[in-house]
């Protein structure tokens, strides 16, 4: 339990906060009849520089961080360790799932965008302009 907290307690510390990892998407599904935010899952590599560049540039570019943690909910899965959910299928990464609050896929995104037409992409998403 104590290991668990840890790499939870890194993993925030790593990601500003803005990403849950592995155990999460169940809870944070679970969550969503209590907020108004979608969930946002994101799949990953530690070799995949698309996915470097989206979680270190993108998610904390000014134009798209307030908005994205205002929102979303995001849970990150690594391909290569995590167990990733049935019916979440991928042919390349990054590849980011926006889940809503009745576990339904609304959208599927794949590779990387600059944080400009990331945001936009966020909004029209959540039905915002």
């Amino acid at each position: 339990m104590k290991k668990i907290l840890i790499l939870i307690i890194a993993g925030m510390a790593l990601w500003g906060g803005t990403i849950q990892n592995d155990g999460a998407f169940k809870s944070a599904v679970a969550s969503m009849g209590k907020t108004d935010k979608l969930v946002l899952m994101i799949y990953t590599a530690d070799d995949c520089p698309e996915c470097a560049y989206m979680k270190k540039k993108v998610f904390h570019d000014p134009k798209v961080e307030g908005y994205l943690n205002a929102n979303y909910v995001i849970v990150e899965k690594n391909v290569h360790r995590d167990k990733l959910p049935d019916g979440y299928d991928y042919f390349g990464i990054p590849t980011m799932f926006f889940i809503d609050k009745n576990g339904h896929k609304k959208e599927t995104l794949v590779g990387s965008q600059r944080g400009e037409a990331f945001a936009k992409e966020l909004r029209r998403i959540r039905g915002m302009k």
